[in-house]
């Protein structure tokens, strides 16, 4: 009997979810007039939390020349939407809670596509620096439900798709009928995410060649190129890669986002050093 989707969600629910004070300050961020006050006293209220935000914002990735001491200096430091990353970024390496080699992957993987995500929004401007980077974050989490669910066996897909170098949403949809995007936007959309981000998790798989362009299938393509370079030139989360980085401009969702670059070799290059420095950073003890 196959397992619906609901059914799979509910199934880890709980042992998958975000705290609750990062929802809650992911809320603040909704008010127009939310001050750096306000938004330092609720963070305060996880100290594990507070504690990494001010690691990161002293970390190379911001490469500030003064020590980041206090949050509010964090936060008027790096500004809102870098703030807000933090804080979902914290909370989705807690919901990913890493215990094996596949958890490791897939980890690293989505941290890597978050900041390619950033590196490339920052290029062509699809949507804000925060969502694009929760985008390319939690874009694979659908992969976290089926691992966690004890409804399926989700590990000999993984490996296959690892060791074949087949789509592993192929795989999926052969087996359950759907495949993790769609299980990532259902999860969101329960967890009351932006409708952006929901989207954009939900249909980062499109094969992009439609004409007509809206918003949602934007967002969703800057994933979807991000994803590729992580996957297929960068390495992280595909065992064999491809030299051809020109392929990057060629894509169907580099098309549809208009993104063109003149050298791809440095883009990938600070895709690839931004992504070790923070999991470098996420790796050291508090």
């Amino acid at each position: 009997m196959k397992v619906s989707i609901k059914d799979l969600v509910n199934s880890i629910k709980d042992r998958l979810s975000f705290s609750k004070v990062a929802m809650r300050i992911l809320k603040l961020f909704e008010s127009d007039d939310l001050s750096s006050y306000q938004l330092a006293k609720v963070i305060a209220l996880d100290p594990v939390l507070a504690a990494y935000i001010l690691k990161i914002s002293n970390s190379a990735y911001y490469n500030f020349s003064g020590k980041v001491k206090t949050l509010s200096d964090a936060i008027t430091l790096i500004g809102f939407e870098e703030i807000k990353k933090i804080v979902i970024m914290i909370s989705a390496k807690n919901a990913f809670k890493v215990s094996d080699e596949i958890d490791k992957m897939l980890w690293e993987h989505s941290l890597a596509v978050a900041v390619g995500c950033s590196v490339i929004n920052s290029m062509v401007k699809i949507t804000e620096e925060g969502e694009a980077y929760i985008s390319g974050l939690l874009h694979d989490i659908g992969k976290i439900v089926y691992k966690k669910s004890e409804l399926v066996n989700y590990k000999d897909i993984f490996k296959k798709a690892y060791d074949t170098g087949e789509e592993i949403r192929y795989l999926e949809e052969k087996e359950f009928g759907y495949n993790h995007a769609d299980v990532g936007g259902y999860l969101l959309q329960n967890w009351n995410f932006e409708q952006g981000i929901v989207d954009a998790v939900s249909f980062h798989h499109l094969n992009f060649t439609i004409k007509k362009t809206s918003d949602f299938l934007k967002k969703s393509a800057l994933v979807n190129l991000s994803d590729f370079i992580v996957n297929n030139i960068i390495g992280v989360g595909k065992k064999e890669t491809i030299k051809d980085v020109d392929t990057i401009n060629n894509l169907n969702s580099s098309r549809l986002i208009g993104f063109y670059t003149d050298n791809p070799i440095a883009l990938v290059e600070e895709i690839q050093q931004k992504f070790m420095i923070l999991a470098s950073t996420m790796e050291e003890e508090i």
